[in-house]
């Protein structure tokens, strides 16, 4: 089985923690004998592009440069742009069993110009839950067309993958997915992921995630402001990431008077999520808007309980009161609920040690790996020319 897999959500020399999920997954496809060739697109103007080929951790990455228009006009054109940069690349098409592309503009709408010129099949993956980009092109004149766009990318694909069933449920809405959808889990790597023997002085609450409104953070951080005002004094919490809440979020918490409980960590480079994670007691993400979530994995493996949202991709993988909790969004008092269950540490050990067992059995980037596989198979058979 050979795989041309094409992604613009890919780590680059100058960012090799960007899009880090795909590039797992990549490895994890090789390690079980796919053979996968890495292509990612980047705009004539991306300050990113700085080499056309780079080898990292055993993948070799080829950079593709197409033009994009500046901001948000044209964008529905924009897989037309990457398709005719591609052709002009001399890759030989015919090669591959299946093209797997990454969000619908633009590698989607590129790979299915490819497929239908070379006949290869192709699956389109969807990582987030603006599925048809709907969201985030809102209030611009061109939104229907890049909504339409999006749309025909999933309805002439031979498999769609969502990272979770939210994501396919998105999709379903608009497009007739449903005897070609599959799920395919992100996962975590669980060498590296593990839990260690930790013993805090500190009851310590980790929140790891851009500070942008659809995480939550206002509402840990006010969760956390109520256990203290309820006489639980000894914790703090640290909050891991930049977005434009960042000062904000730092206001209200002088305004709540807790900076002495309270730490902004700013940006933590991916290798060091780790430590963070092994030396937290619990993990709160009450993100309202969410595919899925690495970083849930990530402090699961860790050993570490993680509180999510119901109704987001994580409550696929969160038995709640058993490896983790889930709250309704924006609701502060079930965040302090079960914050005070955790802070039973014998309570917070076993389902932490309950987490972990949750992810090795089930969410390893071998089992997502495995999965797409199963999906290659399955759509290889289509006729080629």
């Amino acid at each position: 089985m050979k795989v041309l897999y094409i992604s613009g959500m890919y780590p680059t020399p100058t960012y090799p923690q960007k899009g880090v999920f795909c590039h797992e997954q990549v490895k994890a496809l090789k390690k079980i004998g796919v053979e996968v060739d890495v292509i990612v697109p980047m705009t004539v103007y991306d300050k990113e592009y700085t080499t056309k080929l780079w080898k990292y951790e055993g993948v070799t990455i080829r950079y593709v440069r197409y033009l994009k228009y500046p901001g948000v006009k044209y964008y529905e054109r924009i897989g037309e742009a990457l398709f005719h940069s591609l052709m002009l690349a001399h890759i030989d098409f015919k090669q591959y069993d299946v093209i797997h592309a990454d969000a619908p503009l633009p590698t989607g709408d590129a790979v299915r110009k490819i497929s239908k010129k070379y006949r290869i099949p192709y699956v389109v993956h969807g990582h987030g839950l603006d599925v048809f980009l709907g969201e985030s092109y809102k209030g611009y004149k061109n939104c229907k067309k890049i909504v339409d766009a999006s749309a025909k990318v999933y309805e002439e694909a031979n498999a769609v993958v969502g990272v979770s069933q939210k994501v396919l449920d998105k999709i379903q809405v608009k497009v007739n997915v449903s005897q070609k959808g599959f799920v395919a889990y992100n996962g975590v790597n669980t060498d590296v992921f593990i839990p260690v023997n930790n013993e805090n002085d500190v009851f310590t609450i980790t929140a790891i995630g851009n500070l942008i409104p659809l995480k939550g953070h206002e509402y840990t951080l006010r969760a956390v402001k109520q256990l203290v005002d309820d006489g639980y004094q000894n914790l703090q919490l640290l909050v891991a990431g930049r977005g434009e809440l960042e000062e904000s979020l730092k206001q209200l918490t002088t305004e709540l008077n807790m900076d002495k409980h309270v730490r902004f960590l700013g940006y933590i480079p991916y290798q060091d999520i780790k430590k963070l994670l092994q030396t937290s007691d619990v993990f709160v993400l009450p993100s309202y808007y969410e595919a899925l979530g690495c970083v849930y994995l990530e402090a699961m493996a860790c050993g570490v309980p993680a509180i999510g949202c119901y109704k987001n991709g994580i409550d696929e993988v969160i038995s709640h009161g058993k490896d983790g909790f889930l709250v309704e969004a924006k609701n502060v008092e079930q965040i302090v609920k079960y914050l005070k269950e955790l802070m039973n540490s014998e309570f917070c050990r076993r389902m932490g040690n309950e987490a972990r067992k949750t992810v090795v059995e089930k969410y390893q980037w071998i089992h997502s790996a495995q999965r797409l596989l199963y999906i290659y198979r399955n759509i290889a058979s289509v006729e080629r020319i």
